[in-house]
């Protein structure tokens, strides 16, 4: 059986693994970008070397960050390059709207797993009553989804809304912010659960044990530049596996930019991303895995939706900054992780009936590079600004797209060239920002119990998308009526080769993390596609 996969990331592995384990070997299409050769190589350099040892030139051209100091929150780049961000490709030209800060697309190989903050929590059921399969649906795939990851966190409350859906949890040391904050919440906690506040280690997909491709984090409070131990999970030694187990074949270079499906299969046309030429390929079947705004323009341009506004729903973020009542050595002074420490799950009824998800990041040097303090950077500002930094922790929240602002994708009509250039805006919404705000204002007033004051006036919200929690172009239905609608399997249009498996399908998104469902959803539709139905004689 010939089946294709495109893209790399999250969903696009996860569903590989599900389709390889029915004993299908799946063809990978994928653009495939990388790192530069001269970052790439210092990244091989450190990989076993003790930060210590790091020579200076190459950290600082790995730790740069070349959105700092534009006013607004800065964006994670892949060891100091902005390329994760395909907001400029020949062949898959994108023009912007009015915002300054799009959720562009990435065609790197591994998708956005080479800079995600390894967040990892399925949401609860009160978050998903629109998809058309049910959390305890789901379940057996976010298990099949957590045998893909390491997984590290515990203790708290989580569990009480929040399954790990993996037995046995790595440890990975919150640093001394963390840990104190953890203490804190722990002696109310009970206050905290009737409050509708559960709480516990933030679930981080970080090694805590050496695995093909990655080694075990040595915590050495850099996450933001980028690991060069391959800790944080990345979906590129598992491509990479399935490629040397002969379960899947690669193919990078090629943007796919539409698909046709017909009686005897589907035939996909790419594009070369060196030459532009253009060549037709024949499969049984395709699982679209390019990531919600890539599967949109491909979906959009197979059936020449031109000028066709498409909405796409997001996460709202926001951040909120933390004083603490007590001083604690920062993840400078204390190197640890520099992820999330602490995860914090709020429902207040004044918002809404859903969960606000709230992932606190302790002091560290990213942190500190964007703090709008004049001469806060230099050794003397440091010292003498130490019991403030000691003291400030970060709140990054999310909400669920019921409360959120969206952006909007508009695929123009192709150009003499045949190419067609996708329009990327944004619409904000005041009462997504309100909603925001009272949730601060709700922390400002529990944070009190544990020794935490949640500076509500000073929210600091990102633009809709930025945070690359979006997703809904084509949503799952039980019974798709809308054009855009999708069936149970993620099948567009009525087709029956074709299945979308990113969050594109996804009917809403949760405020919770959104990589562990996308690989679970995949999972589960790359378990229960017919594929005996997909047979064909090309």
């Amino acid at each position: 059986m010939n089946i294709a996969v495109v893209g790399s990331g999250f969903s696009g592995i996860a569903v590989a693994h599900a389709l390889a384990a029915r004993g299908v070997n799946v063809t990978i299409l994928d653009v495939g970008e990388m790192l530069d050769v001269r970052r790439a190589s210092i990244v091989a350099k450190l990989r076993d070397l003790p930060t210590n040892a790091w020579p200076p030139e190459d950290f600082r051209l790995l730790d740069e960050n070349p959105t700092l100091g534009r006013h607004m929150l800065p964006k994670k780049v892949h060891f100091g390059s902005e390329y994760i961000y395909a907001n400029d490709r020949s062949f898959a030209p994108t023009i912007s709207g009015s915002s300054k800060r799009l959720p562009y697309p990435t065609f790197a190989k591994a998708g956005y797993s080479n800079i995600w903050g390894a967040a990892v929590l399925a949401p609860d059921s009160c978050d998903t009553t629109d998809w058309p399969v049910s959390r305890s649906e789901m379940e057996p795939y976010y298990r099949e989804a957590a045998k893909l990851i390491p997984l590290s966190g515990g203790e708290g409350t989580l569990d009480a809304a929040f399954p790990a859906y993996k037995d046995r949890l790595g440890d990975i040391d919150p640093g001394p912010q963390g840990s104190a904050l953890l203490q804190d919440m722990r002696r109310v906690s009970a206050r905290l659960s009737e409050h509708g506040i559960l709480y516990g280690r933030a679930r981080l997909a970080i090694h805590t044990e050496d695995a093909p491709g990655a080694l075990a984090c040595n915590g050495c409070g850099f996450c933001f530049t980028g690991c060069v131990r391959g800790s944080i999970f990345s979906t590129e030694p598992l491509l990479d596996e399935l490629v040397k187990n002969k379960r899947a074949t690669y193919q990078a270079g090629a943007f796919v930019e539409s698909l046709d499906e017909t009686d005897g299969g589907v035939r996909i046309t790419t594009v070369d991303t060196a030459t532009g030429a253009r060549r037709e390929i024949m499969f049984d079947g395709v699982f679209l895995a390019a990531g919600p705004i890539n599967t949109t323009r491909i979906l959009l341009r197979s059936k020449k939706l031109f000028d066709h506004v498409v909405t796409l729903k997001e996460s709202q973020k926001f951040v909120v900054p933390i004083l603490r009542y007590k001083a604690d050595d920062t993840a400078i002074e204390h190197p640890s992780v520099t992820m999330a420490s602490v995860f914090i799950e709020a429902k207040f009824k004044d918002v809404s009936d859903h969960w606000t998800h709230i992932q606190v990041i302790p002091m560290n040097a990213l942190m500190l590079k964007g703090m709008p303090v004049p001469g806060i950077r230099s050794k003397a500002g440091q010292l003498f600004g130490k019991p403030l930094l000691r003291r400030l922790m970060a709140a990054w929240c999310g909400m669920h797209s019921d409360q959120s602002s969206s952006v909007e994708l508009r695929l123009l009509v192709p150009d003499a060239s045949g190419r067609s250039t996708l329009e990327i805006d944004v619409r904000r919404s005041e009462s997504a920002r309100a909603a925001a705000r009272r949730v601060a204002r709700n922390l400002f007033r529990e944070g009190l119990s544990f020794n935490s004051v949640f500076m509500y006036p000073a929210i600091q919200f990102s633009e809709p998308g930025s945070g690359t929690h979006c997703g809904s172009s084509f949503p799952m239905r039980e019974r798709p009526n809308d054009l855009l609608d999708t069936d149970t399997l993620g099948r567009p249009f009525g087709w029956s080769r074709v299945f979308a498996v990113d969050a594109s399908v996804l009917p809403s998104i949760p405020g919770t993390t959104l990589a562990f469902s996308a690989m679970a959803n995949a999972c589960r539709i790359g378990a229960l596609a017919p594929l005996e139905e997909l047979a064909s004689t090309t």
